[in-house]
């Protein structure tokens, strides 16, 4: 019998995607909040003696992207700029704390392994409501 209300396409794996997607912003997250406590840390703290002369440059990109992460309402664009203050964090290793870089860095692996994920989905033969 076929029932006009169920199609006869197989259930959407939208699950695995969602948990991606979930663990992909728990993970920008984290980093976002790393570098939010760096922040707050450095305020308190003060300059560290004998940081190389371009790690006022990076922080204060990384105050500024968090004053626009902050300012925005589009999860989107909030997601840009956290992928732009791990960018930050990443490259310009030097400035800041082993943990802030592994944060970032696994961020930044995190989103990179689901995109490709997703990216090898789309190229498959598979409908694109199980990507």
């Amino acid at each position: 019998m076929n029932d006009t209300l169920t199609p006869d396409r197989p259930a959407p794996r939208r699950n695995r995607a969602r948990i991606a997607l979930a663990a992909g912003a728990v993970v920008l997250l984290v980093a976002g909040a790393a570098a939010g406590g760096y922040r707050v840390g450095k305020a308190e703290a003060g300059a560290k003696p004998g940081k190389p002369s371009h790690c006022a440059d990076s922080e204060k990109a990384l105050v500024d992207l968090e004053d626009q992460k902050d300012a925005t309402t589009d999860e989107d664009e909030a997601a840009t700029i956290l992928h732009m203050q791990a960018n930050v964090i990443v490259q310009n290793g030097d400035c800041f704390p082993a943990d802030a870089r592994a944060g970032a860095q696994v961020a930044l692996d995190r989103q990179d392994e689901e995109a490709a994920a997703k990216a090898l989905c789309y190229a498959s033969d598979r409908p694109s409501w199980e990507c």
